[in-house]
């Protein structure tokens, strides 16, 4: 019995021994392929590194005029699209934010006097037709006596009358 009891004995320090041994092999094992792990890691972003190198860098387009963002604040506070170049143009000379600027007296009165301007120049008829028909218009020159007619505009003149002539009826009834 006594061996059988060393046997058993035995046996339980040889599978505790078995598995201290495996258990540090696998230990052993995890370390190393964690080691493994974090150097090829580490060799994917020197890799990456080096093509970033490599590359030419982007340039960002920078956009002249403002973003959304601003254009909506703008507009919202009763700036119009057709005024954001003068707002721009006030924002550089101010140096400051765009809060501040639209918060500026100085600001409000030069965008009321640019806003008088505008209104101004849309109040002012614009084209040909005035008091007075131009003098270098045939139908100036169709009343008026063939020899008053000035020599480079008697053969546009003269046209225009036939054509004036032409269309006309020569009999009252027709």
């Amino acid at each position: 019995m006594l061996n059988d009891e060393n046997q058993e004995v035995d046996l339980e320090t040889s599978t505790e021994e078995a598995t201290e041994e495996t258990q540090e092999t696998q230990e052993t094992q995890e370390e190393e392929q964690g080691v493994e792990y974090w150097k090829a890691e580490a060799l994917k972003n020197k890799a990456i590194l080096e093509r970033n190198k490599n590359k030419e860098p982007k340039e960002e387009k920078k956009s002249d005029g403002f973003g959304y963002d601003v254009k909506a604040y703008l507009k919202a506070s009763g700036i119009k699209a057709d005024e954001f170049d003068f707002v721009k143009e006030e924002l550089k000379r101010f140096g400051g934010d765009i809060d501040g600027l639209i918060d500026n007296d100085y600001f409000q009165a030069k965008l009321e006097k640019q806003r008088a301007i505008k209104q101004t120049a849309e109040a002012t008829p614009t084209g040909k037709r005035t008091g007075n028909s131009a003098t270098d218009s045939t139908d100036y020159w169709l009343n008026k006596p063939f020899a008053e007619v000035p020599k480079e505009m008697r053969r546009q003149v003269l046209i225009a009358k036939e054509k004036k002539e032409g269309s006309g009826s020569h009999f009252y009834n027709s």
